[in-house]
């Protein structure tokens, strides 16, 4: 019995320190090293590649982003744009998709707590950003949200209902205050290498 009990303990001890790896080499290599090394395929390369986030070539991701890394994996479109200091969620699944403009310090969140929980109770719900998205400066976009194709996010927006394809929403929580033109066929393909 004494056998078993300390085969026990050092699966024990083998799965924390497995752990403790795997927090190092993903959790703070990607959100304190690799986000700001000054070339962007480096970075890319890495979320691709180390990640295994499947991130089409034409994506340009800024530095500074933070990734809550999980076994599920982000998908981002064609020409998509990821400005500084966002923060992208993939525990609950996350698809953003082609030609999507993200601004500078949007956050994204496929997870969260229950708020009446009396255990504090996790929930993840996936998030969905749909072709020609643009969501500005700040906004946060929170669990089981799809941002419709076209559709635009004002600066500060705190997203928590699916917004129509090609609706404008603003503030807290955010509303529909106007429609954007449904005509939307821009790329959007600048690129710089230092970013």
């Amino acid at each position: 019995m004494n056998k078993v009990i300390d085969r026990l303990r050092k699966i024990k001890i083998m799965r924390l320190i497995a752990g403790v790896i795997y927090a190092f080499i993903f959790e703070y290599m990607t959100n304190h090293i690799i986000t700001v090394l000054p070339v962007s395929r480096v970075r890319w390369g890495y979320y691709k590649y180390v990640l295994k986030h499947d991130i089409a070539k034409t994506a340009y991701l800024y530095m500074g982003l933070y990734f809550y890394v999980s076994r599920r994996k982000v998908k981002i479109g064609d020409k998509t744009n990821i400005n500084r200091k966002c923060i992208l969620d993939g525990r609950g699944g996350l698809v953003i998709g082609d030609n999507v403009n993200i601004s500078a310090e949007v956050a994204i969140y496929t997870a969260g707590h229950k708020i009446n929980s009396s255990q504090f109770e996790y929930y993840t719900k996936p998030v969905e950003i749909c072709n020609h998205v643009w969501i500005g400066t700040r906004a946060m976009i929170m669990p089981g949200v799809k941002v419709g194709a076209g559709a635009m996010v004002l600066p500060a927006a705190v997203v928590t209902k699916d917004v129509p394809p090609f609706a404008i929403v603003g503030g807290v929580p955010a509303k529909i205050i106007g429609g954007r033109n449904n005509d939307l066929n821009y790329k959007l393909d600048w690129r710089g290498s230092f970013l």
